[in-house]
C-alpha cells in the first residue's frame, strides 16, 4: 500500500528532475558541462525505469535500465569529451537566442505540454500518467535546444535530449517498449553519435569551423 502511495510521487519528482537537467542545458555555455549534464539526465532516466522495473517487476525493463546507464551515462559522454577535446570549444554553445528568450519560449513549451497532453493523462489509468506532460515537454524542448543552437556538436546534444524525452514519455505513458527493441535504438543512437563524431572532427579539421550557418554558406 505504502509502495502504490510513494511510488507516483517519486515518479513526478524524478519526471521534475529531467526536466530541470533540460533547462540547465539552456543556462550552461561550457560544452563540458552540457556532456556532464546529459550524463547526468540519462542517469536520472535510468534510476526512474529502474524504479518501474521494481514496481512492476519487470526484469526487462531493469535491463533497460542497465543498458541506459551503461550507453548514456558512460559510454556516450566520453565519445562527446572525446569531441570537445579534440574540436577544443571549450566555452560557448553560439545559441541563436539569448538564455532569457530561450527560458522562456521553454515555459511556454512546457504551458502547452500540460495543455496537449490533458487528454491522454486523463484517460490513462497507470500510476505515471501525471508525469506525462513534463515528458513531451522534454521532447519539445530537445527539439528547441536541436534547432537554435548554431554548432553542430550542441545540435547533437539537443538530439539526445529529445530521444531521452521520447523515451521517458514511452516508459511513464507505457511502461516502455520490449527491450530488444530498446537495444535495437540504443544502438542506433550510439553508432549514429559515432558517424557524428568523425564528422565534426572532419569537418573542424577542413574548414577550421562547425557553426551550421557557416557550413551552409559552402559551394562546391
Amino acid at each position: 500500500m505504502m509502495a502504490s502511495i510513494l511510488f507516483p510521487k517519486l515518479v513526478n519528482l524524478l519526471s521534475f528532475i529531467f526536466l530541470g537537467t533540460t533547462f540547465l542545458l539552456i543556462v550552461r555555455r561550457n560544452l563540458a558541462g552540457q556532456v556532464r549534464l546529459f550524463a547526468v539526465q540519462s542517469i536520472v532516466l535510468a534510476v526512474l525505469a529502474a524504479l518501474v522495473a521494481g514496481f512492476t517487476r519487470s526484469l526487462e525493463l531493469f535491463a533497460v535500465a542497465i543498458a541506459v546507464v551503461l550507453l548514456k551515462g558512460v559510454v556516450i559522454p566520453r565519445v562527446l569529451n572525446r569531441a570537445v577535446t579534440r574540436i577544443g570549444l571549450q566555452r560557448s554553445a553560439a545559441p541563436y537566442l539569448e538564455t532569457p528568450a530561450s527560458l522562456a519560449i521553454c515555459g511556454l513549451l512546457v504551458l502547452l505540454s500540460f495543455y496537449v497532453m490533458a487528454p491522454l493523462t486523463d484517460t490513462n489509468r497507470l500510476p505515471t500518467a501525471d508525469a506525462i506532460p513534463l515528458a513531451f515537454a522534454g521532447v519539445l524542448i530537445g527539439i528547441f535546444i536541436t534547432i537554435i543552437r548554431r554548432r553542430a556538436l550542441t545540435q547533437i546534444l539537443g538530439f539526445l535530449m529529445l530521444e531521452n524525452g521520447i523515451f521517458l514519455l514511452a516508459l511513464l505513458a507505457t511502461y516502455g517498449v520490449p527491450f530488444i527493441v530498446e537495444l535495437g535504438v540504443f544502438l542506433d543512437v550510439l553508432v549514429a553519435v559515432l558517424i557524428m563524431e568523425v564528422f565534426i572532427y572532419k569537418i573542424k579539421e577542413n574548414f577550421d569551423s562547425i557553426e551550421v550557418d557557416q557550413l551552409g554558406k559552402l559551394k562546391g
